[in-house]
């Protein structure tokens, strides 16, 4: 601001009326015309209060569907979440329990493998239970095949990729 304007700011009698101007002075015309001059005419349909919008129900009750539908899909989306984390904690913890089951049965195994030796178990075999191991007389050989023999023949008629390639040649 410059020093000119500074101190205008604090006259108030920029602000009072002239008399000249005043409305009820009508004595003087160019007052009364320059009054005119600087009256601005509003437009009167803005100047009123906006009149409160009506309640419009079908509207309210379909908002109030769609939000309740979207809250219900969401608990729904909520719910399956914790569901499913649930039974991965349970699939985990049972994994756990199986990944123990077969390490105790590989250790009962290595353990069963310790004490029955095959020594142990021929001992076993001849003092508990009076068995014998079988001598050459005792073995009887039966034969499986007696000699056939099987040939592999074409029926169907068609002939392969490579039987028509060497008549292509002729091979």
């Amino acid at each position: 601001m410059s020093s000119k304007q500074s101190g205008l700011a604090y006259d108030l009698s920029l602000f009072e009326p002239e008399p000249s101007r005043m409305p009820g002075n009508k004595n003087d015309k160019a007052a009364s015309g320059a009054l005119k001059a600087n009256v601005v005419r509003l437009d009167t349909g803005r100047l009123e209060t906006p009149k409160k919008k009506e309640l419009n129900f079908p509207r309210m009750i379909a908002v109030g569907l769609i939000v309740s539908i979207a809250a219900t899909v969401g608990i729904f989306v909520l719910r399956n979440n914790v569901v499913i984390n649930e039974l991965n904690e349970q699939i985990h913890e049972a994994n756990l329990v199986l990944e123990n089951q077969e390490n105790l049965a590989a250790q009962y195994q290595l353990k069963i493998d310790r004490k029955l030796t095959d020594e142990f178990v021929q001992e076993y075999a001849e003092t508990k239970l009076g068995m014998t191991k079988a001598n050459a007389s005792q073995k009887e050989f039966v034969p499986l095949t007696n000699g056939d023999k099987g040939n592999v023949i074409r029926g169907d008629g068609k002939e392969s990729f490579l039987s028509r390639l060497g008549k292509a040649f002729h091979i």
